[in-house]
Parts: C-alpha cells; structure tokens; sequence
C-alpha cells in the first residue's frame, strides 16, 4: 500500500456501545462514529481446530490516520463486517493504521 489512491473503500466505523439489560448484565450494541476510507487485503494464517491443522481467514484494514480505530471496535463494507484485533501505525510516521481483523459472518 503505497498510494492514496489504494485507500478506495468507504468503511463505517463503529464502536461498541454496552448498557445494562436490567438482569445484572450488559446488551452489547454497536453505534456508527464515523467513515473512513481504506483498502482491505485477505491474509490467512496457521490454527488448531479440534486437534487438525487449518487455516483462519484474516483481513488487514489499512486506514488513513489520525483514525480513533482500537480493538474491539467494527469497520464495515457494504454487508461485509470485520472485527478489529489488533491496530498498529503501519510505518511509525504516523499516516496509515493496519488493523488485524477477523470477518464476521450474520
């Protein structure tokens, strides 16, 4: 990812939102704070599922920063949701954020 012009996709972002259910626990809502545009880039990596070697499908979001983008957070593309992991500034001048994301399914 070297040019703006690879940052094509308008993501919404949103955070997680908990208020109380009224039994003592919390409902987990999501609430839109704002888009930002960024590229996304399939990855895999290596996992253990019930004791058999396979493969997880991971995705990286790169974002332009000053993005308020953390952990636990959602950035969605059309139906597309991805779950942030992790969010680490690309090359430590602080103009692009990757996120570690995992895709969730409805």
């Amino acid at each position: 990812m070297s040019g703006i012009s690879e940052l094509r996709h308008r993501f919404i972002h949103q955070v997680p939102v908990e208020t109380p259910d009224g039994m003592g626990g919390v409902s987990r809502n999501f609430l839109a704070v704002d888009s930002l545009w960024g590229a996304v880039e399939t990855s895999a990596s290596a996992a253990e599922i019930a004791d058999r070697p396979g493969a997880v499908l991971t995705h990286q979001v790169n974002v332009r920063a000053p993005a308020t983008v953390q952990p636990g957070d959602r950035l969605l593309l059309g139906a597309r949701c991805f779950l942030v992991e992790t969010v680490h500034d690309r090359d430590g001048r602080g103009r692009r954020l990757v996120c570690g994301c995992r895709e969730e399914t409805p």
